[in-house]
């Protein structure tokens, strides 16, 4: 009793009927105490919340609705995130042709000086009416006179205008680049489209805004996050490029000095051989806020596009041998990756094929063989589309963690069958095999190629159903379902393991981060429909309330 009566007083407690502590296991009624920016406690010892009850401390009861860690999104694109819902981009995800695509520029362009690019963002020829790759002549037809580039969905490709191509100075001659090609028309012109590395090298130049542009779109993004619930995101780099990624940790830097960054960040700029500059960012960025916790690079590219590395031909293959390649070729990815298990660097891969998935483990088997396992380290591989089977087991056998993005499962199920037939689908997103062979899932959105709606992927992970439809009924591989319980410690505990916090956040336990969302519900005793009206009504980080809609009942 002594220990306790020299207890500091708590700043928030919060009581509910409903308390996921972030272990894979059914909500319990309880308290969680806050101190500061710690977890006190959590339990359901009335007589002990009496001994932390002070003046100022604030109680929040939540009766029977949900109090859970904070969602972590373990993959997502900061700046594009951010951009995409500015006013400084066309973003336009639901277009059902290429005419409408550049029909919906219209209203966008008046407003943007026709010595800017005019950017649009969010198509995905495989879910038009007629899925096939649109060209520059309709970009042309419309705004023949500025520089227009329109972004996949994905982000892994690229369609321009003429007068956009001639700004980046690509013609009919220019040399195709190493390992990829620039699309042609029938006659030899350019299309206008251009794919993978070759896109992601032109990035820096499209995407170029003044310090004040960013500073205010990343601000609204993050108060977008943290009204869903969400205190923690790895951003990852996005693209193979040097120089590229996107990382912007000036920017971070100055909104964490002004006491504006209010989700903990951790970010993960483009592997190469030279680890400069991820050993200069991990060393000046290790707070809790913001951190510096490895390294990201990309194995090969999407299915949609024939770019993701496949073992077998696609089943509707366009020529003998279409099956994809790496990005980097498997001797310099090899290289790289040795060398950053080397030097202590975990590493993040972008891997969709089968045989991607195959020859990357091949890479971590050798990392751990040569240098020996390091269980400081958190390698993991991102997204996951298809399996080769042995392969599902061998990720837990190589501590090598299984990062995905369950709003991914039901973008396309018919395209999937299209492209990779009714055998290999068998092994696609295998959420529940993955568990079972004793892996740790963390989920994402891959955001801005998904909704950064928390509750999306969580009713995708336990229907394997579209959010929108609600179909197929039963699930898309319904054998692949997860519980409701599993599928939000991946969203927590998960996440936060992948970015080697677990330590201290992902959890609602005593000595962890103070990160702590309030539903306006209890999912658990709810149907799994419930997910998609479920709602964030108060939202905790580091100790501090960053977004409440509604005021809580305070006894």
């Amino acid at each position: 009793m002594r220990r306790v009566m020299k207890m500091k007083k708590a700043d928030f407690i919060f009581k509910s009927n409903a308390i996921f502590d972030g272990h894979a296991s059914l909500p319990k009624p309880g308290y969680v105490i806050v101190t500061g920016n710690t977890i006190s406690y959590q339990g359901n010892d009335e007589k002990l919340i009496n001994e932390y009850m002070g003046e100022t401390t604030r109680i929040i009861d939540a009766k029977d609705c949900l109090v859970m860690p904070g969602f972590h999104d373990a993959h997502l694109h900061f700046y594009m995130s951010g951009l995409y819902g500015s006013d400084l981009v066309m973003a336009s995800f639901n277009d059902t042709s290429e005419e409408e695509c550049v029909n919906s520029l219209k209203d966008f362009a008046r407003l943007v000086p026709k010595d800017r690019w005019l950017i649009g963002a969010g198509w995905y020829h495989p879910l038009w009416d007629n899925p096939v790759l649109p060209t520059k002549e309709s970009l042309d037809a419309v705004y023949p006179d500025r520089p227009v580039c329109m972004v996949s969905g994905d982000a892994h490709t690229m369609w321009f205008n003429s007068v956009g191509l001639e700004k980046i100075g690509i013609t009919k001659d220019t040399p195709d680049p190493t390992g990829d090609s620039y699309g042609r028309l029938e006659n030899g012109e350019l299309s206008g489209i251009i794919h993978e590395k070759a896109a992601m090298e032109l990035f820096t130049e499209i995407f170029s805004f003044t310090h004040e542009e960013e500073n205010r779109f990343y601000k609204k993004f993050i108060d977008e996050l943290n009204s869903y619930g969400i205190t923690s995101i790895c951003d990852m780099a996005m693209t193979a490029v040097s120089g590229a990624d996107f990382i912007k940790e000036d920017i971070y830097q100055r909104l964490l000095d002004d006491g504006q960054l209010t989700v903990r960040v951790n970010i993960y700029p483009t592997l190469d051989m030279d680890l400069g500059r991820a050993k200069k960012l991990m060393k000046s960025m290790s707070g809790d806020i913001l951190r510096c916790q490895g390294v990201k690079q990309f194995a090969d590219g999407v299915s949609g596009n024939h770019t993701a590395y496949l073992k077998e031909d696609y089943t509707n293959a366009e020529y003998p041998g279409d099956r994809g390649t790496m990005t980097i070729p498997f001797d310099e990815m090899r290289r790289m990756i040795l060398n950053a298990h080397k030097n202590d660097i975990s590493v993040r891969i972008h891997t969709v094929g089968d045989q991607a998935i195959h020859e990357l483990l091949d890479i971590f088997e050798e990392a751990n063989q040569k240098y020996g396992y390091k269980d400081y380290l958190q390698h993991t591989l991102e997204h996951l589309e298809n399996f080769q089977p042995d392969d599902i087991a061998r990720m837990a056998r190589l501590h090598v963690l299984p990062s995905v993005q369950p709003e991914h499962v039901l973008i396309d199920p018919v395209g999937v069958e299209r492209d990779l037939g009714q055998e290999r689908i068998r092994h696609m997103w295998p959420f529940r095999r993955l568990l079972d062979t004793g892996s740790v899932l963390a989920f994402g959105t891959d955001s801005p190629d998904a909704d950064i709606n928390p509750f999306w992927g969580l009713y995708n992970a336990v229907t394997r159903q579209s959010v929108d439809t609600m179909e197929p009924k039963g699930g898309w591989m319904p054998e692949e379902k997860i519980s409701l319980e599993e599928a939000f410690s991946a969203y927590t505990y998960g996440s936060a393991h992948a970015s080697l916090r677990s330590n201290k956040l992902g959890l609602l336990e005593e000595g962890m981060l103070a990160d702590i969302v309030v539903l306006d519900c209890n999912p658990f005793a709810e149907s799994s429909e419930k997910l998609l009206d479920t709602n964030v009504t108060l939202t905790m980080m580091d100790g501090k309330i960053v977004y409440e809609k509604t005021q809580g009942e305070e006894l």
